[in-house]
């Protein structure tokens, strides 16, 4: 082949051209980058030399390697990352063959997401997802996100269960994760401890409080406060010995670290005593509808009894905390005056009677 064929040839093969499809709306388009080229792993180009009425065969080859085509164009799936070496080598009709073009193709590896660790925390806990990997990224869903573009959001689940977030990166220059990565966050159902029901005592009455796991969560710490009265603060169990009303609070705390609170209130009376309100309103709005007697130092309840105004007993109890709603046989009694009479055993081992009248308010 002549010198000056090959200057004809090296006139006609012009450098290589990437031909990148973009999405604009709805529609395609085509745009045009010259080389050198770089790509993501796994995306796909179209690189192209002369017109297609041209009437030449070409020789594609990506690191001395052929490629399947013999157009004057190739595509191909950069499936590896790396740095590659494009040549294109055009052969006439006539059967010369003209200059090897070559341009060089960067492909970038993706980016690789890391999720963080599984975790299990305690209900009301606000969590920190850890997610790395890559310079951008994505949660999946973005529900009970604090942000869902960032590598390490909060979490506040306002439910117990398990939840899954999926993490997908970008990197800087375009890149994206061809496999995400997951991670799950379990909430633990919340954990009851209570306190006790709020109760009445006389002045230097030793009262037992004793905290209570509702759910069996197994709590292994307890603190009591204020301290004022205890023997201790740190036990389930401490004794109080008062001579004021105060409301108590128990923080009880599994080994886990997940804890509950709850308050007892108690009523500090002089006495022994027991105490009964002289009217009664049972409207059913929750505010003092139920005749009952307030025991202040007292072991036993012996009972508790209501008498209509012809004498006949129409309630009875032994049950400390209940009392009379103020019906009969289904009945609501009408507005009136009812004699009620108590007997009980207070903490020394002391009997004591008392009796009164309370008036039924509608």
């Amino acid at each position: 082949m002549t010198t000056g064929i090959n200057q004809k040839m090296f006139k006609r093969v012009q450098h290589i051209i990437v031909l990148v499809m973009l999405l604009l709306g709805s529609m395609q388009a085509v745009a045009q980058i010259a080389m050198p080229d770089s790509v993501c792993v796994g995306g796909n180009r179209i690189y192209k030399v002369n017109d297609a009425t041209v009437p030449s065969t070409y020789t594609w080859k990506i690191d001395g390697v052929v490629q399947a085509s013999t157009t004057n164009q190739v595509s191909i799936t950069w499936n590896n990352a790396g740095t590659f070496l494009l040549t294109v080598q055009e052969h006439t009709a006539g059967g010369c063959d003209g200059d090897i073009r070559s341009g060089v193709v960067y492909v970038i590896a993706p980016p690789i997401p890391n999720a963080g660790p599984d975790q299990t925390v305690c209900f009301g806990t606000t969590i920190r997802l850890n997610g790395s990997g890559s310079a951008l990224f994505q949660w999946s869903p973005a529900t009970y996100l604090s942000n869902a573009n960032i590598a390490d959001p909060f979490a506040t689940i306002p439910f117990a269960g398990t939840y899954q977030y999926i993490l997908s990166a970008n990197s800087n220059n375009g890149c994206k994760s061809v496999k995400s990565d997951t991670v799950l966050i379990t909430v633990r159902q919340p954990v009851k401890v209570f306190a006790g029901n709020d109760t009445s005592i006389t002045i230097s009455q030793p009262l037992q409080l004793n905290a209570i796991d509702v759910d069996n969560s197994g709590f292994t710490k307890y603190n009591w406060s204020p301290s004022f009265g205890l023997n201790s603060t740190l036990i389930k169990n401490p004794v109080a010995i008062l001579n004021n009303n105060i409301t108590y609070t128990v923080t009880a705390q599994t080994v886990d670290g997940c804890t509950a609170s709850d308050d007892i209130v108690v009523k500090v009376f002089i006495g022994p005593e027991i105490f009964v309100p002289n009217a009664f309103t049972p409207n059913g709005d929750g505010v003092n509808d139920v005749l009952r007697p307030i025991l202040a130092g007292i072991k036993e309840l012996k009972y508790f009894a209501v008498y209509n105004r012809y004498g006949q007993q129409i309630y009875i109890t032994s049950v400390p905390g209940q009392g009379w709603n103020g019906m009969v046989k289904g009945v609501m009694q009408n507005t009136g005056g009812f004699v009620w009479i108590a007997e009980a055993v207070d903490y020394k081992g002391n009997i004591i009677k008392r009796t009164g009248m309370a008036v039924l308010i509608k």
